[in-house]
């Protein structure tokens, strides 16, 4: 019951194997995608054009969803991905409840970037879902204020982020949470903005988790990471002085992590 609370305070999603997911999709949509069967929502960021005409290269940056219910395959496909760092946004608790299932050739080091914003009412949250006292829960405006946290008090853990994947050897990364779409969807869309993916494109890739994970328990919606990206302007006044003073990536830095991670 705690791992279903879990999944449902940390949206995830059910996989439903009768429909084509790539149907009536572009192709890139299929490329993407890792198909695993214990996480629905292991996808590379990599094929994304940038504003100058270059594009993200395959293979470099991976977001993903919980990887406890990884099955032996699924360990051996992630092993042939060559991850050689996961940055988890997990609180405590969602690590003791759900390990993640991790490759041993190569063994990828772990980064450790908490951020426990949406789930820190849990046990209260969770006893009202018990009683089906719900009346005044609501999810999704949490999920916006969450964003908004994750660029204000949370930046730090995104720079961290950052910091590590400018690096040729902290490559190919993975960023992942619980549910795959917040936590790591906001540092799937710094990654891209920082390479200097388009906003709107970085937002359709954020809305790709409603196609990847079907029947949705409860999905995302383009208001929660557009909270935190108007916060960003409201704070800081463009994207590029956020990406300077709060997460710490220089102009010569930038520069440097484009001519590595884009062709």
């Amino acid at each position: 019951m705690a791992r279903a609370l879990i999944l449902f305070l940390f949206p995830t999603f059910l996989a439903c194997s009768d429909r084509d997911l790539y149907a009536d999709m572009p192709a890139h949509v299929e490329k993407r995608h890792v198909a695993l069967e214990g996480a629905y929502n292991f996808r590379d960021l990599g094929g994304y054009a940038t504003g100058d005409g270059r594009t993200v290269r395959w293979g470099n940056f991976y977001r993903s969803d919980a990887l406890g219910d990884l099955t032996d395959d699924d360990v051996t496909k992630m092993g042939e991905l060559g991850i050689k760092l996961v940055c988890d946004f997990r609180t405590a608790e969602e690590k003791a409840e759900a390990p993640d299932r991790l490759p041993s050739d190569p063994t990828p080091e772990v980064l450790e970037l908490e951020i426990g914003v949406e789930g820190a009412k849990m046990n209260e949250l969770q006893g009202r879902i018990l009683s089906g006292d719900l009346e005044d829960i609501d999810l999704a405006q949490m999920l916006v204020d969450g964003n908004r946290a994750f660029v204000t008090d949370f930046a730090d853990r995104y720079a961290r982020l950052l910091e590590r994947v400018q690096h040729e050897e902290s490559l190919p990364a993975l960023v992942h949470c619980t549910g795959g779409k917040d936590r790591a969807g906001m540092a799937s869309a710094l990654i891209l903005r920082t390479l200097g993916v388009p906003e709107e494109v970085v937002f359709e890739d954020f809305l790709l988790t409603n196609h990847y994970d079907v029947r949705p328990i409860l999905g995302v919606q383009r208001a929660y990471l557009e909270a935190g990206f108007d916060e960003i302007l409201q704070r800081h006044g463009s994207f590029d002085a956020f990406r300077r003073d709060a997460l710490g990536v220089s102009d010569e830095e930038l520069v440097a992590f484009r001519t590595m991670a884009l062709e």
